[in-house]
């Protein structure tokens, strides 16, 4: 058997992963790998691949009787890759998990009772009393197969190298868990090229993409560097808690805030409420963009949102806060985003968007 590769990962802020009850104490393997397949599907699209959507009756299937060659035109790279009906997953994830836990909690301006405090509360009532894993962890990654295992791996650390430059880890992360930093990782514009080459052979499966699915082809991300003797960074730090509060002064857990609606703050503060002012009230296309809880237990009627907010967290050896902000939306949805920012913290200007010239350089995709 072969080695596993070993990758290790840094938690910026606690990961996500769900359980019994929702209870997120250990990071689960299948809760990474869930998010691993989600991004990896939006990156092949980006590139101007296809990605089935694996919830959907087109998904990929196999009945286990094609032959090689006509197994892969039935496959799409993610379903090659991550599995599907008749297919097995192509490599397995060990995590060895740190002891650091970190107990859930989330920051608002509101007090108990009212507004975001109230809302937090409710739709994380289950959780109050929780532990979030946070710190060191090593993902061992296990080939599976005769054949180009090293190209597995190679596929895998790609994907999250990119994972870590724009996006994150785990469950929630339009809720701000699941920043990471990766040792050894690949520079964007490589990674994204070790999938490309990987993705376009043309044994696997053609066909278009649907236009409503996540993918790199429409994308923005930014970073925005903020300085801790910020006024609203310091107004964070002395506000309420919800849950149990933690001694961590690494991430200040306040996506929640920064998301919708900053409260004691004027009319239209907060990226939903800004979003709500410029579309003039639309609540339908409010909710195409920040996305609705479903309905119900089998989670039915939900729209994802297309908007992710990181917390405010710290990098090694910094001082300095940093605030993640990513979107699959047009560049314009971006551009307000990062001009609320900029004003919600009052900061001199607004940054670049991140990896702009490669992201934009993306051909086709849907």
């Amino acid at each position: 058997m072969m080695e596993p590769e070993p990758i290790v990962i840094e938690t910026l802020t606690p990961i996500w992963t769900g359980g019994v009850n929702g209870n997120s104490d250990t990071v689960r393997e299948t809760g990474v790998i869930g998010s691993m397949r989600w991004w990896y599907e939006a990156i092949i699209r980006g590139i101007g691949e296809y990605a089935c959507d694996p919830l959907s009756d087109s998904k990929c299937m196999l009945d286990g009787k094609e032959k090689a060659d006509e197994r892969n035109k039935k496959l799409c790279p993610a379903c090659y890759l991550f599995g599907c009906g008749g297919w097995k997953r192509r490599f397995r994830l060990e995590i060895v998990n740190c002891s650091v836990k970190e107990s859930f909690h989330l920051v608002t301006l509101d007090r108990k009772g009212i507004g975001n405090n109230w809302w937090l509360s409710t739709i994380f009532e289950k959780n109050l009393n929780n532990s979030l894993s946070f710190g060191t962890f090593t993902f061992k990654i296990y080939p599976v197969g005769r054949d180009d295992k090293s190209e597995i791996i190679t596929q895998i650390k790609a994907l999250l190298s990119i994972m870590s430059h724009v996006g994150a880890i785990g469950a929630k992360s339009q809720y701000g868990f699941g920043q990471f930093e990766m040792e050894n990782r690949m520079d964007f514009k490589r990674a994204i090229n070790e999938i490309k080459n990987f993705s376009n052979k043309d044994e696997f499966k053609k066909e278009v993409n649907k236009p409503d699915c996540y993918s790199l082809s429409n994308f923005w991300c930014y970073e925005f560097k903020i300085p801790a003797r910020n006024q609203l960074v310091q107004n964070f730090q002395k506000s309420n808690n919800v849950g149990n509060k933690s001694s961590s002064t690494s991430y200040l857990p306040v996506s929640f805030d920064i998301r919708y609606k900053l409260p004691n703050r004027n009319k239209g503060s907060g990226l939903r409420q800004a979003y709500y002012s410029h579309c003039n009230g639309d609540k339908n296309q409010v909710y195409k963009i920040f996305g609705t809880l479903p309905k119900n237990e089998k989670k039915e009627n939900g729209i994802g949102s297309r908007i992710f907010v990181s917390h405010l967290f710290r990098k090694t050896s910094e001082s300095n806060y940093f605030l993640h902000v990513w979107g699959f939306t047009e560049k314009d949805v971006g551009d307000l985003v990062s001009r609320e920012i900029q004003k919600m913290f009052s900061l001199d200007e607004v940054p670049k968007m991140k990896y702009e010239e490669e992201i934009n350089n993306f051909s086709g995709g849907a």
